[in-house]
């Protein structure tokens, strides 16, 4: 698309770009107010992949591209899936995935990238680089799976032990109780069906059905990129996705998020498909079938699913401009087949609507708990009290060089890395000739999920959960990424393509696979972040203090978190509650202690009610106190 102005055609793509310049250097100034790491650092990537596309669409489009010699072309695919067994049985004897683990997972992920951007085009084969990517995709997670004991998170314990098992039980939906979930359980009642036809435990049965889904997930992103891209770039974009933080976090924690991200992409591949070629009577019934899987999955995932349809009608509109538009576009816009889409996004909100206002939390219906607690939320916020909001988005106590400066800065890296190809990828469909009306739904999305998902925590406000949204936006950033690659390699010269490519497989790859959320069964980090895999001897330390042990919400039993939150769900009652330890030995009547506490990253409460991550030991914890229970991991007790 071309601005026409007193004769003269601007694209575009050069006028975002220009946007993206001014942009960037606006946002650097908030460096002063807010300290959070994405505010330091998305300005000068956006600077960076604006300079590229510039400078890219302003040099005439090469006929020499960068390639690999024969014998690595030959070489490389059986380097990456013996790798990949490699990997299988390093998992096996270590008990699970590791630092060695880490390390050869990033350099495999790393030859798959440069296999995708730099094989010749005689040597392409789209089936061997899509097998190397399910390969690794499927070691990486069924290692995360299988090396905990029990299920790895927090949230599973409740969806797998009370609804599942209830279920099963009662052989009803009465069986979960008055739960959300209750007008939302087809992620509950797929597992059951898995339990009942194959006849293995829940567990397993999650891991065959939904888990195994998971590793496929990402072909579904190929399908819809390859409709913007060459099937090169398609693949890139699936080998981005599927060693993505987040959509390994979902493939690990297998919760009905999961479930609500697999029905995302199909709908994502379907909405794209209907905006190109106009809706056929199957697929409109396929799409309708999906919405109403959707609304009966996960209420954030239909949100999402929401906000898709918004942006295409939003898409819409823009293309619909009528006389603007006639005067705006130089000719060719005229020809850009717009397809309705306002019917869709109209369907799936009167849907929500009707399912929610039917959805029991607490003592109200879902839609008047969300307005509740969001207002609510808003106004605890500080975020109409300005002299508040500052302090309140820009962290908290100074801690190490590793757990406050690196280790954000590794979980923000894939993230970075993805918004760089993002931007390019959209300015290249905005400057193309003739763009089309899923491209501009695609950057409208883009934009918006971005906006729901880094905006509301920098004051404080987390309640449309930010951490949900990640692996549905990086479906759309993984296209637009895609579309990116494809048009660099057509402007670049070979060595900036070449350095552009090893750049974005070292740095993504490294801060994917390592970020915090990727690795939550054993974190890179052991002793900064967060360990959500347990050990057998925790599992039944777990089973056994539910249900022999004696305690309420005005009197619980204190441990480290996440621990108390496990028992918790895996109880269905509030009875252990975060121990304060802050310097002097924890004053409370009943502790349990887990050796994690002694060398991992156990978060105990402060005295002033914060939380922190601080190691101890049993003789700290217990003291004087009666040892009650004692598996050799887990001690319980009390005075």
């Amino acid at each position: 698309m071309h601005l026409s102005m007193g004769g003269y055609r601007v694209s575009f793509g050069t006028l975002g770009a220009v946007a993206g310049l001014v942009l960037a250097a606006l946002l650097t100034p908030l460096n002063l107010y807010l300290t959070h790491m994405l505010v330091r650092t998305v300005p000068p990537v956006l600077a960076v992949a604006c300079l590229l596309y510039l400078a890219a669409t302003r040099t005439p489009s090469v006929d020499r591209i960068a390639t690999l010699p024969r014998w690595a072309v030959h070489a490389l695919p059986g380097v990456v899936f013996l790798g990949a067994a490699g990997l299988i049985a390093l998992s096996v004897l270590t008990g699970g995935r590791g630092p060695a683990f880490y390390a050869i997972t990033i350099l495999l992920s790393v030859l798959v990238f440069v296999q995708i951007a730099l094989v010749p085009e005689r040597d392409l084969s789209v089936g061997l680089l899509l097998g190397q990517v399910l390969a690794l995709g499927f070691v990486v997670r069924f290692a995360g799976l299988l090396g905990s004991a029990g299920y790895v998170g927090i949230d599973v314990w409740v969806h797998m032990p009370q609804y599942v098992q209830g279920i099963l039980a009662a052989e009803s939906l009465e069986g979960m109780g008055r739960t959300k979930y209750s007008a939302a359980p087809l992620y509950h009642l797929s597992v059951v069906a898995a339990t009942l036809l194959t006849g293995v435990t829940p567990r397993l049965a999650l891991f065959g059905s939904i888990g195994v889904a998971m590793v496929v997930a990402p072909l579904l992103v190929y399908l819809t990129a390859a409709r913007f891209a060459d099937p090169r770039w398609a693949v890139f974009a699936t080998a981005a996705y599927s060693i993505s933080d987040f959509v390994v976090v979902w493939s690990i924690h297998i919760i009905p998020t999961s479930l609500g991200l697999l029905v995302f992409l199909a709908i994502l591949l379907l909405f794209v498909r209907i905006q190109q070629h106009g809706a056929r009577p199957a697929e409109i019934a396929l799409l309708i079938g999906l919405m109403f899987a959707m609304a009966l999955t996960h209420q954030v995932s239909a949100f999402i699913m929401l906000v898709l349809f918004g942006a295409g009608s939003l898409a819409q509109i823009g293309l619909n401009a009528g006389g603007l538009r006639r005067r705006l576009f130089s000719g060719e816009g005229s020809s850009i087949s717009i397809h309705s889409v306002h019917g869709y996004s109209a369907f799936a909100l009167g849907l929500l609507m009707l399912v929610w206002s039917m959805t029991p939390w607490g003592e109200r219906t879902f839609t008047e708990a969300v307005v509740v607690v969001l207002w609510g939320s808003i106004e605890g916020s500080g975020l109409f009290d300005r002299s508040d909001a500052a302090g309140a988005a820009s962290g908290g106590e100074p801690g190490s060089f590793l757990g406050e400066t690196l280790i954000p800065l590794i979980d923000h890296t894939g993230f970075l890395v993805f918004l760089f190809g993002t931007v390019v990828g959209s300015l290249y469909l905005l400057g193309r000739e003739r763009t089309s009306q899923p491209g501009l739904t695609l950057i409208v999305a883009a934009g918006v999920m971005m906006v729901f998902t880094l905006v509301p925590p920098l004051f404080g406000l987390r309640n449309f959960l930010p951490g949900r949204w990640f692996a549905f936006l990086y479906a759309v950033m993984a296209i637009l990424t895609a579309v990116g690659f494809d048009r660099l390699r057509r402007d670049c010269s070979p060595q900036v393509l070449a350095a552009v490519v090893l750049v974005f497989a070292l740095t993504f790859s490294g801060g994917m696979v390592l970020a915090s959320d990727a690795t939550q069964d054993a974190p890179a980090f052991p002793e900064e972040n967060v360990r959500y895999g347990y050990s057998p001897a925790e599992v039944t330390a777990m089973e056994t203090l539910v249900e022999t042990t004696d305690s309420s919400a005005e009197n619980p039993i204190y441990s480290d978190s996440p621990y108390t939150s496990v028992l918790n769900r895996y109880g269905g009652e509030e009875r252990f509650s975060s121990a304060t330890v802050d310097g002097e030995p924890p004053d409370h009547e009943t502790i349990v202690y887990r050796d994690y506490q002694r060398d991992g990253a156990p978060r105990f409460e402060t005295a002033d009610g914060r939380d922190h991550v601080r190691q101890t030991n049993i003789e700290e914890m217990c003291g004087t106190r009666t040892i009650g229970y004692d598996n050799g991991d887990v001690t319980l007790c009390e005075r």
